[in-house]
């Protein structure tokens, strides 16, 4: 399947079919980060029953912390 991950172009396995999975493969953890699906926010409660679909577009932004 292929998204728009940040706006950049990305081919995913086919293992990866929701928000949750696709967080995981990238490392990203879940503590201050939000993701949207096709410019509508997933919320977090949300992210292991929201399927990823061919040509979604993907934003993921990861609070930085420290000073």
């Amino acid at each position: 399947m292929k998204i728009e991950l940040n706006n950049e172009p990305v081919e995913l396995n086919d293992d990866t079919k929701t928000v949750a999975e696709l967080l995981n493969d990238r490392g990203v953890k879940g503590g201050g980060t939000a993701v949207s699906v096709n410019n509508r926010i997933v919320r977090h409660c949300d992210w292991e029953n929201a399927r990823l679909h061919d040509g979604d577009r993907v934003v993921i932004i990861s609070a930085a912390f420290g000073g």
